[in-house]
Order: C-alpha cells, then sequence, then structure tokens
C-alpha cells in the first residue's frame, strides 16, 4: 500500500521558483543602474596576461572579442578579498562601463567568482557571459551558500566551459547543449622543448604547494615503505608551503635525510622531472594537475591517487600511468616499486602519457574555445 503523503510538506510550485529568479535579477539590474550614476572612477587595466584567450584574441580578430587584459583585471582584484561591498560594486559598474565601451561580444569569467562579475557586467548588454568552473566545486559542497551561488550564477550565464566531466556534473548537465568540457593546456614552453631521456635517472619527483591536501607526508611514508627494495633511489619534492617544517620533521623521525629531498622552488624544476623514473601525485583534492599533465606530456611514468577530480581524466589506469586510492600509502609505494622494477611497463606508460603533448597543446586547446566561443 503505497504511503500517504505527510499533511505538512508542502512542494513549492515551479512558477514561484522562476519569479524569485526574475525578481533577484531585476534587484540586481536595478542596484547596478542606481549606483552607476554615482561611480565614474575607471579601473586599471592589467596589460599582460598568459591566458590561452590572448590566442583567440588574435586569431579572431574581430569576430568575438575577448578582454584577455579585463581577465586578468579579474584575477588581480579577486584576489585581494576585500570584505566590504563597496569596492565589489564599484568594479562591477567599472566593468560594464568597460564592456560597453569595447562593445565586447563575450566576456569570459576565468573562476567562479569572476564569473558572477561576468553576469552582472553584461545584464541587459548585447555581450554574452560565459563562465568557466577551474577548480574542484566538490570540495565547497558542504558550504550551501557556496554551493547556491555556485548553481545560482550558472543560470545566467550564456555558457560554460568545464575543465572535466565531474565538474560538469555538480552542475547536473542542466543545460549541456550550450556547455562544453575544455582541459587545460600545457603553457610551459620548456614542456615541448623536451624530449625522453636515453636513460632516467635514480629518482622519485614530486612538486606542488606544501600545504595539506598535496599529502606530501603520504608520498614520503609510501616511499618510506620501500626505501630499502630501491637503496639507489632519491625523492625529491620541489615546492614550499607552510607544511614545510612538519614534512622536515617527518623525513627526519624516518632516518631519510640523506633520501628524501625538500628541493624549494625552483623555475627550472620541470627539466629535473624530465629525468625522473617515477613522477607522483599524492594530493586529496584537485582541480586539473597542470604538474602531473605536464610529467604526463614529456613522457615521465606517473602515479597518482584518484582524486575526485583530473588524474582519472589525464590518465587510463595501467595504460598511460597508474591510479591509487586517495590516502593509501601503500597502493603509492607499490606503484613505484612496479614502474622501477619493470623497465617494458614504465616505456609503456611513457610512450602513451606523452600523447598528451598533442591532446593539450596550446595549438589545440585554443582551436576549441575558438570553435566553442564562435558557436554560443
Amino acid at each position: 500500500m503505497a504511503k500517504e503523503k505527510n499533511q505538512n510538506s508542502y512542494i513549492i510550485p515551479k512558477r514561484y521558483v522562476y519569479i524569485f529568479w526574475g525578481v533577484s535579477y531585476a534587484f540586481c539590474t536595478l542596484v547596478l543602474f542606481y549606483l552607476s550614476k554615482r561611480y565614474y572612477k575607471p579601473i586599471e587595466i592589467c596589460d599582460e596576461t598568459n591566458s590561452v584567450l590572448d590566442i583567440i584574441w588574435d586569431e579572431l580578430g574581430n569576430s568575438i572579442t575577448v578582454a584577455s587584459g579585463l581577465l586578468c583585471l579579474l584575477m588581480n582584484f579577486i584576489s585581494q578579498r576585500e570584505k566590504q561591498i563597496e569596492p565589489w560594486i564599484k568594479r562591477i559598474i567599472a566593468i560594464r562601463r568597460l564592456v560597453k565601451s569595447l562593445q565586447l561580444d563575450v566576456l569570459i569569467g576565468m573562476s567562479f567568482a569572476m564569473t558572477w562579475y561576468a553576469v552582472l557586467a553584461t545584464m541587459f548588454t548585447k555581450t554574452k557571459s560565459v563562465g568557466t568552473e577551474r577548480s574542484n566545486p566538490y570540495r565547497y559542497k558542504a558550504t550551501k551558500l557556496n554551493t547556491f551561488l555556485r548553481k545560482f550564477f550558472y543560470n545566467f550565464t550564456d555558457g560554460y566551459v568545464f575543465q572535466t566531466r565531474r565538474a560538469a556534473q555538480f552542475f547536473g548537465n542542466k543545460k549541456s547543449e550550450r556547455d562544453i568540457i575544455i582541459p587545460n593546456a600545457i603553457f610551459n614552453e620548456t614542456v615541448y622543448s623536451l624530449s625522453p631521456p636515453a636513460e632516467r635517472k635514480k629518482i622519485i619527483c614530486a612538486t606542488g604547494r606544501l600545504i595539506k591536501l598535496k599529502r606530501f607526508d603520504l608520498l614520503i611514508d609510501a616511499f618510506a615503505k620501500i626505501a630499502d627494495q630501491i637503496p639507489d633511489y632519491m625523492l625529491f619534492i620541489f615546492g614550499d608551503g607552510e607544511e614545510k617544517e612538519d614534512l622536515e620533521n617527518q623525513i627526519e623521525y624516518l632516518g631519510l635525510k640523506n633520501r628524501i629531498i625538500l628541493a624549494g622552488t625552483d623555475p627550472q624544476a620541470v627539466r629535473f622531472v624530465n629525468f625522473a623514473s617515477v613522477f607522483v601525485l599524492s594530493s586529496d583534492f584537485e582541480g586539473m594537475p597542470n604538474a602531473l599533465l605536464e610529467a604526463l606530456a614529456m613522457g615521465v611514468p606517473c602515479v597518482s591517487t584518484r582524486c575526485e577530480m583530473g588524474p582519472d581524466e589525464l590518465i587510463e589506469n595501467r595504460v598511460s600511468g597508474i591510479l591509487t586510492d586517495v590516502g593509501s600509502s601503500e597502493q603509492l609505494a607499490e606503484a613505484m616499486l612496479e614502474i622501477i622494477e619493470n623497465p617494458d611497463f614504465a616505456k609503456k606508460l611513457s610512450e602513451n602519457g606523452r600523447k598528451l603533448l598533442k591532446t593539450h597543446s596550446i595549438e589545440n586547446i585554443s582551436r576549441q574555445w575558438l570553435d566553442y566561443l564562435s558557436r554560443i
């Protein structure tokens, strides 16, 4: 017998939801209109950016205009994290004026925060707003307000670009026909100039900020488990951060000060990684890990935790790399040892991983952006 519906439950009619969205949209517009009469001070535009959007600007010419300088500006002021609302409103007004003066066809927000700037700045203009999700939205799902805002502004964009399938699934694929998945390009020019060495060095490498979610402590534990089986190998970790002292203490406690090196930040680290026998990503969370992408593209055999996003879209397990469970030092240790002890297997991983150098090249990823922007 079917259960009777709870008489106290109440389902909000869809028309009320639509009214809420419409009123919210109209309110934001009225606020912008009112404040635009008061604030006239222009904002400084940053001219320099290494973004793929520069290439879009150059190739499209007058077909679709993308203000890469504006995007760079957004990245700059988002990092300031002002707590007062007035600076944010002033910037929205200034961006809106810029959108109109340049007669932009498309304004792209290169993060969640920049996306809502793009939406508000293009309201009731001919300029289309395109949002992007370039981080892991699942990291913030416990924060109801963050999740609500992400999905709220998603509905008001003209298009959305995701780096991964998992990120797209977070938004429910409600508007899949106008959205697209475009991964990161390999921007490091050094990667394109390097070839796999004839003989790899007896080193294991990892790179990244020394912070908790990167789990370098896990990697150090994994290396310690197999250190006696590979006595000639060393582990190099490139990067700096708040966890450095704790990692140094861990290394000293394990008696591996001569085998594990915290190498700090080095702009030429990628050249060193190119000679490694294994590259390891041990993170709990990632978006689209550029360090892993670069290592794979150089042909370095890679091991990565199967994070909620990113690695499993770059690596086909046991074909172009090895994926392990998040938080398992045992699996990391086994994977590193398997690659070191099986040269033929390592060679297969290297050859397949290197295919990403073409699929994730600047030219290929730029073309995907160009094709997408030309049809939205």
